[in-house]
This record gives structure tokens, sequence and C-alpha cells, in this order.
């Protein structure tokens, strides 16, 4: 009787753990019959999202949620980071509101097309730790469509044997500047290989039907008829020959006898 009152006192005791939430903890159910979303949606957004390929400095604003408001003074303070091709690099920041920062993102961040994730974080100056972060989300740097030059004429299309440099004026479309380093650059070439016999010609645009160029009085020495050309590319690049670069269709300039 004793072993039978003492297993009956040890059921309820298991009974009652079991309705108080003893022994094993259940989980809620989730949300729509699933485990929570992996890609929850950002707290922080930024304007502009984007910028070219050259772009000078560029102020960008950065807006906070009702989940993500900012440090507004005191001890804590706002870091806004870039992260880009595993470099992060702090802009400087300026607090607006608890729920508005503008930063600035350098020049020097938009040498090349890339993709970037922008984040804010908030600092605490006393104890040297993060207090929170913000989701990161995107920033693209684009390269700029380059066009392709096309030439309609030039003036003048001759020159005589042994005239000092010549100056000739350039007529036809998709002329300009098209970012960092790229812009209309003219040619003459014997051949049309402008890596191994191209001469850059000074260039200067002036607008983007019109290009002046100086033919040098070295290619005018003696009778010959050579092409000119435009290419729109990176002028750094002349040792590579602008392989690549949009280029327009040739026309002749003739040394007459």
């Amino acid at each position: 009787m004793l072993r039978m009152k003492n297993f009956g006192i040890a059921s309820l005791l298991v009974m009652w753990q079991l309705g108080c939430g003893g022994g094993s903890s259940s989980q809620p159910p989730s949300s729509q019959g699933g485990s929570p979303s992996p890609n929850p949606p950002a707290n922080i957004s930024i304007l502009p999202a984007t910028a070219i390929v050259g772009s000078g400095d560029l102020t960008l604003t950065v807006n906070g949620s009702q989940t993500f408001s900012f440090a507004g003074g005191g001890p804590r303070y706002n870091k806004v980071l870039w992260s880009a091709n595993g470099t992060e690099t702090e802009l400087s920041a300026i607090i607006v509101s608890q729920s508005e920062l503008t930063a600035i993102v350098p020049a020097t961040l938009f040498t090349s097309a890339l993709q970037a994730k922008v984040r804010v974080e908030i600092w605490d100056r006393q104890d040297g730790n993060r207090a929170a972060m913000s989701s990161s989300v995107p920033f693209s740097v684009t390269a700029v469509p380059v066009a392709t030059p096309s030439i309609t004429s030039i003036s003048p299309e001759t020159a005589s044997p042994g005239s000092p440099d010549v100056t000739i004026t350039i007529n036809g479309s998709n002329f300009g500047h098209y970012g960092h380093f790229i812009w209309s650059t003219a040619f003459g070439t014997t051949n049309g290989n402008l890596h191994d016999t191209g001469t850059w010609l000074q260039t200067t645009i002036i607008s983007g039907s019109q290009l002046i160029a100086v033919i040098p009085a070295k290619l005018l020495q003696s009778p010959t008829a050579f092409q000119i050309v435009v290419m729109n590319g990176d002028v750094m690049g002349m040792s590579d020959g602008y392989f690549g670069y949009p280029r327009s269709n040739s026309v002749t300039f003739t040394v007459t006898p």
C-alpha cells in the first residue's frame, strides 16, 4: 500500500510540473505557420541610392524609422558606415534629428562601378561599446554609358608639306565627357592601329557635335594621307590602345604634293 501511495504522489507531481511549464519548454507558434523571415524590412533608408562613376562628393540623406532612431546627443553618437569590396569607410555625418542624418560620400569612393552597403551604428562614448546597429541598405555606383562617336566632316581636309601645326574642326555627334577620365579624343593614324601607329591629337571639346584638334607639324612633313578618328575613352590609357572603348568612323586628311 505504501508503495502504491508513493507512486500516486509522484504521478501528481509530474502532472503539476507539466501544467505549470516545468520540464522541456515549448516554442511559441511562429506566424504564417513558418520560421521568421530571414530578410526583415530595412529599418533605415537613404537618398540618393545611386551615383555614377566619376561623381564628386555626394551628400547622402539617411532616414530612420519607428524601429530605429538615431542618437540625439549625450554619451551616444552615430556612425554612418560605407562598406564595399571588403573595406569599410566611416562617412562624415551630421545629425538633423533623431530620424534624419546627412553624410558626405567622398568622390574617392566613386572611381569605379561597384555595389556598396550603408548602415548606421550607435556608439556609447563612455564605455566605448556599440549600443545599436541598423540594417544595411544598398548603394550602387554605376558606369556612365559611353556613346559611340561619329564624324561627319573635318575642316580643313588638306595641308601642304612642311606646314606648321594645323588646327582642324571635327563635326559629328556623341562627343563629350563621360565620367572620370573618359572623354572624346582625336587621333591620326596611317593604318587604323592606334596602339602602334596612332598619334594623339591635342583635342578640345566644343560641344556634343564639334571638336577642335591640332595635327602636329611632324605629321605634315611630306605628301601622305592618314585617317582622323575619334575615341570616347580613357586618356590615361593611351598605352593600352584604348581597347574596348567606342570608336568613330575615319575621315581622310591629306598632305598634298
